[in-house]
């Protein structure tokens, strides 16, 4: 892929914005899979933190390859601190109607921002997004008919988590002016607008969410107006010294050596040829 070395630093990043909000997600669906309301509902959430698991992977598999990392580097060479997943995420479902709530917004922002590079100019790039597209369009079908399914119990918690949770999502994907000046954009690696895809993830998410929970206009406009605390990281997309927290990490890449023991065996070389992910070349510095 021919770009400068600034684009390709936002090409990096952005596209591990996409991959680990993927990876802490897999992990939201295997922590949640045994709490589903039915047996179809733990056979769907297994397929899907499968599905969304190996887009992580085939992801972290291509930047490797574009930055001639060791093999698997991305997945276990890194710190939580290095992680450029989705905020939104780090804060775990009160109950099943935030649950749903959650991972629908995660679904859909993550096509939507994915989706700015369907006719990217890079053919690797392109052809990741419309494989990954169709996995990621049998998701948000899904969960829509979840959101339509819940029960006027849950339609209450449903509401207060669209509330808590959009403002973080909305977030994600940065503001107008930023878009506007978007080396990838420029360079035609991405082939629609940041802010387009924000426009779009408005449009998918709330429309549905507000034609199942009738949400008001004007707790529409208050969750469009509400902002995050703290100084932002355009790089990892969420707020400056915010990671996931230590219980989830562990979950994701344990250290207890008898959960290690369980886990699929790694290559030997995989700990030999580990180095830290920060090349200065990556930095998050500059």
């Amino acid at each position: 892929m021919t770009m400068s070395e600034q684009a390709k630093k936002e090409f990096v990043a952005d596209m591990l914005c996409i991959a680990d909000t993927d990876w802490v997600l897999g992990h939201w669906y295997i922590k949640v899979m045994l709490n589903g309301r039915s047996l179809t509902d733990c056979s769907a959430f297994a397929g899907m933190a499968q599905d969304t698991l190996g887009h992580t992977r085939a992801i972290f598999r291509y930047l490797e390859d574009e930055l001639d990392l060791p093999e698997h580097q991305l997945e276990f060479g890194r710190d939580r601190t290095q992680l450029h997943d989705m905020q939104m995420l780090s804060l775990p479902p009160e109950n099943w109607g935030d649950f749903l709530v959650s991972t629908f917004l995660a679904e859909v922002a993550i096509w939507s921002l994915l989706n700015t590079f369907k006719e990217s100019s890079s053919a690797e790039t392109k052809g990741l997004v419309k494989h990954l597209g169709k996995e990621l369009y049998f998701h948000r079908i899904g969960l829509e008919g979840w959101l339509k399914a819940a029960d006027q119990a849950d339609h209450e918690d449903m509401r207060e988590a669209v509330k808590r949770r959009a403002p973080a999502v909305l977030a994600w994907f940065d503001s107008k002016e930023r878009a506007a000046s978007d080396l990838l954009l420029q360079d035609n690696v991405r082939s629609s607008s940041v802010w387009d895809a924000r426009l779009n993830f408005i449009q998918d998410s709330f429309g549905k969410l507000t034609a199942v929970l009738g949400i008001s206009d004007e707790d529409l406009t208050s969750i469009m107006n509400t902002g995050l605390d703290g100084e932002w990281d355009a790089n990892r997309r969420r707020t400056v010294g915010t990671t996931i927290p230590d219980t989830l990490w562990e979950f994701m890449i344990p250290t207890d050596p008898d959960t290690i023991a369980l886990r699929r065996p790694l290559a030997v070389s995989i700990d030999d040829n580990l180095d830290l992910f920060h090349r200065p070349e990556y930095s998050d510095d500059d």
